[in-house]
């Protein structure tokens, strides 16, 4: 089982971490009570889909020993404007050097995209979230 912790810091400033000791903060819009100290948490899952997709992609492309000398992933995205605010339209750009073989790149797309990205998988179909509160 994955783990990762969230701590209040000040704000609406929170310090994560996870069990490999990697950091890193969040905050948010001045406009909304933050200090704009960090990414947003909207914004974690826009990096989450294109770093899962970015991993999938460039191993699949190191394996087949394509001519891979850069990759660029943007991700842009629309919220709805009233609360909760999800996402209804994410656009994923793929940027790729042109000595990549078109069938190669689009191997390992298909592949990420139907097999191994999790953050595709988990948007795709949500899993069963729990909730438990523990007081000290």
């Amino acid at each position: 089982m994955q783990k990762v912790f969230l701590k209040w810091i000040d704000g609406l400033r929170f310090a994560v971490s996870d069990e490999n000791k990697h950091s890193f903060i969040i905050d948010t819009k001045q406009e909304i009570g933050g200090n704009e100290t960090g990414f947003q948490p909207v914004d974690l899952l826009l990096v989450s889909l294109a770093g899962c997709m970015g991993l999938d992609m460039v191993s699949i492309l190191k394996k087949k020993r394509s001519d891979l000398k850069n990759m660029e992933i943007v991700v842009e995205a629309e919220r709805g404007p009233e609360h909760p605010k999800r996402y209804t339209h994410i656009t994923v750009k793929i940027k790729i050097n042109k000595e990549v073989a078109e069938v190669d790149y689009q191997r390992a797309f298909e592949l990420s995209h139907d097999k191994y990205c999790s953050i595709l998988a988990t948007l795709k179909t949500p899993p069963d979230i729990k909730f438990e509160f523990v007081t000290e």
